[in-house]
């Protein structure tokens, strides 16, 4: 696969998980979950309209630009906000088609993470600064749509972590 084809193959990818979120927004009844799939759509156009201008200055110049990759939020920024966000809706069980929606997601941003991997791996320092960008940020999707379905399957993790209190120690 050559550069050319890697933006492609990335550009495809984030068209699908925007319009999935987007989607997703729409079929959602509770007011978070619409928020947190409009929030995510809104993150995924931003890199789809990245990838269309890094392929169309690719075409013109066969250079890749070197602009940051803006993104809305960090898996570190957002850990405690999203732990107090989940805490706040008291949803406690979420419906069938709602755990679906997340378990999609999940895969979708699994999906992006690999290629991002991949990608990460192929290309000089040219392409792998920017693919090594958007591994990070798809990485904290991933994180962010693994805590939520952690918190409504009560798994007992959150980020990663192991959740606890000090009184079930006692």
């Amino acid at each position: 696969m050559n550069l050319k084809e890697a933006i492609e193959s990335a550009l495809e990818l984030e068209k699908k998980i925007a319009k999935y979120y987007a989607e997703s927004a729409e079929k959602e009844s509770d007011k978070s979950g619409k928020h947190f799939y409009n929030f995510l759509a809104k993150e995924e156009e931003g890199h789809v309209g990245y990838l269309k201008k890094m392929l169309a200055n690719y075409e013109n110049s066969g250079k890749i630009e070197d602009k940051e990759l803006p993104t809305l939020f960090t898996r570190e920024s957002w850990a405690l906000e999203g732990e107090e966000s989940l805490k706040e809706t008291g949803k406690k069980h979420p419906s069938e088609g709602e755990m679906q929606r997340l378990l999609r997601a999940l895969e979708l941003e699994e999906e992006a993470t690999r290629l991002y991997q991949k990608l990460a791996g192929e290309f000089g320092s040219e392409g792998k600064k920017v693919f090594q960008r958007f591994l990070e940020i798809e990485d904290a999707h991933t994180s962010l749509v693994r805590a939520e379905v952690d918190y409504f399957n009560k798994s007992g993790y959150f980020y990663d972590f192991p959740e606890f209190s000090l009184e079930s120690m006692e």
